[in-house]
C-alpha cells in the first residue's frame, strides 16, 4: 500500500544517501497458517478482526535489534494513543531504530502493548489501517535526520519547531489581483523582516492555534 511513497521525494534521497534504511515487513510472511492469515475473531464476542499476537511477536522478534546499547523504540499506530507532533518526530529522529507497527481492522491484541513502548496517534479520527499513519510518522522523522534536507535551517524555521506556526510566505507576481506583498519583505532590511516574521508567527498562532501556546507580546 505504502511502498511507492518511500520511494519518491526527500525518503528516497535520503535512503539513496545512505542517511536512512527503511525496511517493509509484511505481516503476512508471519501468517499462522497457509491462507496467510494474521488475525482472528474477538474472544466475547463483537465485528471485525483481531491481528494476533503471536504474529506481531515473530515479526518483532525477526526486527529487534541484538546490540542492547542502540537507542531503540517501538511504537504502534492507535487512535488510543498519544497525539503525534513535531516534539515527537524530533525525538524519534534521534533514535538508531524505530519500528512501527501498523494498527488494522478492528484493532490489534491487547497483550501487543507488552512489546510496544508507545501508542501514537494521528489525531481524533478512525482509519481502516494505520499504514498511512505509519508513513506520516516516517517522513516527519526522516526529513529530521541530519544532512536529509540541504539546509538545516528548513527544519528549524518552520511550524511547530517554536511553539508557533510559521509565519507567511510570498513569492512572485509582487501585485496579484490587488494584494500585494508586505513592504517589509522587499525592503532588503533583514533585521525588519526578521522581527516581522516574528510578529506574524505569533499572530499566526493566535489566529488558527491559540492551543499551542499563551500570546501576550504581539497581541
Amino acid at each position: 500500500m505504502i511502498s511507492g511513497f518511500f520511494e519518491e521525494s526527500i525518503v528516497k534521497r535520503a535512503v539513496d544517501k545512505n542517511l536512512v534504511k527503511i525496511d517493509l515487513v509484511n505481516l503476512r510472511d508471519f501468517a499462522v497458517n497457509d491462507y496467510g492469515s494474521v488475525d482472528d475473531r474477538p474472544y466475547g464476542g463483537g465485528t471485525g478482526m483481531i491481528i494476533r499476537v503471536d504474529v506481531i511477536y515473530h515479526a518483532l522478534s525477526k526486527l529487534k535489534i541484538k546490540n542492547k546499547k542502540l537507542n531503540i523504540k517501538t511504537i504502534i499506530t492507535s487512535p488510543k494513543g498519544r497525539q503525534f507532533n513535531q516534539k515527537k518526530a524530533q525525538e524519534y529522529s534521534k533514535l538508531d531504530h524505530l519500528i512501527i507497527i501498523s494498527g488494522h481492522y478492528e484493532g490489534i491484541d491487547e497483550r501487543v502493548l507488552d512489546y510496544v513502548d508507545e501508542e501514537i496517534s494521528m489525531g481524533d479520527f478512525v482509519m481502516t489501517g494505520g499504514e498511512i499513519a505509519a508513513a506520516a510518522i516516517t517522513d516527519a522523522v526522516v526529513r529530521l535526520i541530519p544532512n536529509v534536507l540541504k539546509k538545516a535551517e528548513a527544519t528549524q524555521l518552520e511550524s511547530f519547531s517554536e511553539k508557533l506556526l510559521e509565519y507567511p510566505q510570498y513569492t512572485r507576481p509582487e501585485n496579484f489581483k490587488g494584494k500585494k506583498v508586505p513592504k517589509v519583505l522587499l525592503s532588503g532590511n533583514h533585521k525588519e523582516i526578521d522581527e516581522w516574521r516574528t510578529k506574524m508567527s505569533y499572530k499566526e498562532t493566535q489566529k488558527k492555534r491559540k492551543d499551542l501556546i499563551r500570546i501576550d507580546k504581539y497581541s
